[in-house]
């Protein structure tokens, strides 16, 4: 992996609007404005590969950039992403969709008012507390100043309601339709192609042969939600409280900020999300 890539990810600074320019340079950004139709692809685990191969399959997509969000929480061997997006160039190119290179993205400072600061908070006000719900917010939250900035209107996301009968608590109806309410403030559409398809099956099915590496970067606070036996229960109402008067709040004035190309007053989101 490049050096430079290698050192964004040790330091993990703020990068969501002033993006270097040996990443993003300036030609490949008009080339991107001037393909038209390019979609910004989530670049996760499998079900995000599957995710863009069949969004391509279902819209008439030209190109995607694959994007790949860095948070507090991961550890791993990196190299598995770039692995995954030389498969989809491979797939890709078979059938003339272009595939840039990737955008590494991140802003561990506003995960941590999301999902982290707030745990006690949020948890006398709420009754609840998980960091993923606000996870998958930050994760989509930080692709809009991009998209933005190239005039993307579509975001690619690997999420799905069921998982073989699973529930991810970041996955649940009331959660999808949240992040999609968020990205809608920005005029993005988040395609979420997978969201009805519960069986891995259907989800292998859509990737193909030739994809041979099933790792994903793994996360600390993984399965945090869920109980001994793996069971999940929430109350829906409480989760929705958690968007609505929360959440949603908090992610879209990072946005504004970011948009102004301004780092957001994570002090004053906190302060002030009641407002």
């Amino acid at each position: 992996m490049d050096k430079r890539l290698l050192e964004i990810l040790t330091n993990k600074p703020v990068i969501v609007f002033d993006l270097p320019d040996w990443m993003l340079p300036a030609s490949t950004i008009k080339e991107i404005k001037d393909t038209g139709n390019t979609a910004i692809a989530e670049i996760a685990g499998r079900d995000s590969i599957a995710a863009a191969i069949r969004a391509c399959e279902m819209l008439p997509i030209k190109a995607i950039v694959p994007t790949i969000v860095y948070t507090s929480t991961e550890f791993g061997d990196w190299e598995i992403l770039s692995n995954k997006i030389t498969f989809l160039k491979e797939r890709f190119n078979r059938y003339g969709l272009k595939v840039f290179d990737p955008v590494f993205l991140g802003d561990p400072k506003l995960w941590n008012v999301l999902c982290g600061r707030l745990a006690a908070h949020l948890f006398r006000i709420f009754g609840f507390y998980t960091p993923c719900a606000g996870c998958h917010l930050y994760i989509h939250a930080i692709r809009v100043p991009l998209a933005k900035m190239l005039n993307c209107t579509m975001v690619i996301g690997g999420e799905r309601e069921s998982h073989d009968g699973k529930i991810k608590l970041n996955q649940v109806n009331i959660a999808l339709d949240s992040y999609t309410k968020l990205l809608e403030k920005f005029h993005v559409e988040l395609i979420l192609p997978l969201r009805p398809i519960d069986s891995g099956q259907t989800i292998a099915a859509i990737i193909g042969g030739g994809y041979e590496d099933g790792r994903q970067l793994e996360c600390v606070m993984s399965k945090n939600y869920q109980e001994i036996d793996g069971t999940v229960s929430y109350d829906y109402m409480a989760l929705k409280r958690f968007f609505d008067e929360f959440a949603l709040k908090i992610a879209e004035r990072a946005v504004r900020s970011y948009l102004e190309k301004e780092t957001p007053d994570y002090a004053r989101l906190v302060a002030q999300y009641r407002d």
